[in-house]
């Protein structure tokens, strides 16, 4: 069956098209070339690597030692960009340490974080820095010694079978 309302707009339609086409003049931009100057980039541009290889996208997750298992998660929230919660869990004991992290900066594999309490006002420096393969990360804190761990598939209540969620 033909219906007279698509026939009328798509006449006018091409109507339009083809007088747009008749009145529209051609101009050729040329593309001048700016001469080069030396340019000093900001450190923070230089650092920041917004590509999945980055680190920060690959450092959620399960990572153990012989001694401890490391959790960490990032914010859920669309202002926490960039904090992080790392979790110590020892391999006998219930008891945790948590740290709530900030990321400030990212060269190549190491990353820095400030270490911060939602309590007070102290605040510290942590790195966390990547193997290539990106399956060990090694944590540096305040006061300890850096300390190597390999990415696991394996639950905290796995690992630590006194572990319980959320204490």
């Amino acid at each position: 069956m033909f219906n007279f309302k698509k026939f009328t707009v798509g006449l006018l339609a091409l109507g339009s098209l083809a007088a747009c086409d008749n009145e529209q003049e051609l101009v050729n931009y040329e593309k001048e070339e700016a001469p080069k100057q030396n340019v000093v980039q900001d450190s923070t541009q230089q650092n920041k690597e917004s590509s999945f290889n980055s680190p920060k996208y690959h450092m959620s997750g399960g990572w153990t030692n012989d001694e401890f298992y490391i959790m960490i998660h990032g914010s859920s929230d669309i202002k926490g960009a960039g904090k992080y919660t790392l979790q110590k869990i020892p391999k006998k004991g219930k008891e945790k340490v948590v740290k709530h992290l900030q990321l400030t900066e990212s060269t190549g594999n190491k990353l820095t974080a400030i270490i911060y309490s939602e309590d007070s006002n102290k605040t510290s420096f942590l790195t966390l820095e990547m193997n290539k393969e990106r399956n060990e990360i090694t944590i540096t804190m305040p006061n300890e010694k850096p300390t190597t761990y390999r990415e696991t598939d394996i639950m905290p209540f796995e690992f630590n079978p006194e572990y319980v969620r959320g204490e």
